[in-house]
């Protein structure tokens, strides 16, 4: 272990949010919120990477022929469906793009070059629908609704979608296949993001820009940032302010004091991927009062009055983001450098050094 630190779970606990996760999943293999709730397709595989983790690999294998069944034509999935009923028809890049990020992430738990080529046909389609939305100054927009774009590109979307890229240019090249043009994309996507944040405004949305927090840390979680870009980043004074409360968690959203479990984990495996990783521990260790008997984890808790939000609500994927962050704080499996493993090869010059007199507020540890 790094440092000689503790292990944040214990063997025990691990098993039990590996078996609560799979109390949630149909008998089809699906992984919904919880049982008989709704589902969407990236929550879906973040709940299978969770499965994957626990060695659950026959279940983690269900949930993406799950996948494979509920394609549509043009390689995506529907936003939100419950009880196998389509409630949203938007089909979002980010989903789609998710499932090679769950592949990659898998066959790292457990490698398994014949799932793979199954898995081929379904993430190729996939993937082409997620680039076949870039446009011409390196943008993905964001969704299409009944065969129309949505033409705006989203910035956590966008960066889950660079580090998805990644995941299916890896895949492609494991199963000996050649995918120029998804290599192009994710190249003029992360050059982009490095250069022009200003371009994922949300100015057609109702949501206010750089209202989640998810904004803050998710170019450092998918790749795009990395070395001195990544930490000045999270190191940001007036970020951390808004989004962080010491001793208690990440906040969803800037304007409401809601913490949440997965948002926490994510940002300590943000650290963690640009070297952060005495930090990211003690951020973990915040999560540990939302822990559950069954295993589960609480969604969020408002703060300081301590009221959970929204009530009596467990997920499978915020379980599965726990056990993600427990495992790269470790750092002994074979995932738990995926997220840090992420960056492409286009970032080499993004691996240096932070600059000196940056960063005091966040940087408590490191």
């Amino acid at each position: 272990m790094r440092h000689g630190r503790r292990r944040p779970l214990t063997a025990d606990q691990i098993d039990r949010t590996g078996a609560f996760i799979a109390e949630q999943q149909e008998s089809d293999g699906g992984l919904p919120w919880c049982k008989g709730g709704k589902m969407d397709p990236w929550d879906h595989v973040q709940a299978s990477m969770g499965l994957a983790l626990t060695r659950q690999i026959d279940r983690a294998e269900a949930a993406f022929r799950y996948l494979v069944c509920t394609q549509e034509e043009d390689g995506a999935w529907a936003s939100w469906w419950q009880n196998g009923l389509v409630t949203d028809e938007t089909h979002e890049t980010n989903h789609a793009a998710y499932v090679a990020t769950g592949l990659w992430y898998m066959h790292r738990a457990r490698p398994s070059i014949d799932f793979l080529a199954e898995m081929w046909p379904m993430l190729e389609r996939a993937i082409d629908f997620v680039v076949g939305l870039q446009q011409p100054d390196g943008v993905i927009f964001w969704a299409t609704k009944h065969g129309k774009p949505w033409q705006q590109p989203l910035l956590t979307g966008s960066a889950s979608t660079y580090g998805s890229l990644v995941c299916a240019e890896r895949i492609a090249a494991e199963l000996g296949r050649d995918r120029p043009g998804w290599r192009q994309a994710r190249l003029r996507l992360g050059e982009l993001m490095r250069g022009d944040l200003m371009r994922f405004r949300q100015t057609d949305l109702e949501d206010q820009d750089g209202r989640y927090s998810m904004d803050w840390y998710y170019p450092v979680l998918g790749g795009a940032l990395r070395g001195g870009r990544a930490r000045l980043r999270l190191l940001d004074a007036g970020l951390a302010h808004a989004y962080l409360e010491e001793g208690v968690g990440c906040r969803c959203v800037a304007d409401q004091p809601w913490y949440t479990t997965a948002e926490t984990c994510e940002l300590v495996m943000a650290l963690d991927a640009c070297g952060l990783s005495s930090r990211a521990a003690q951020m973990f260790s915040w999560t540990h009062p939302l822990r559950t008997d069954e295993g589960g984890y609480w969604t969020g808790v408002t703060h300081p009055d301590r009221v959970l939000f929204p009530e009596g609500e467990q997920t499978a994927w915020t379980a599965a983001t726990v056990l993600m962050a427990a495992d790269v704080v470790v750092g002994e499996s074979e995932t738990s450098a995926f997220f840090r493993d992420l960056a492409g090869d286009d970032l080499d010059e993004e691996t240096r050094d932070l600059p000196t007199g940056t960063g005091e507020a966040i940087l408590a540890i490191d």
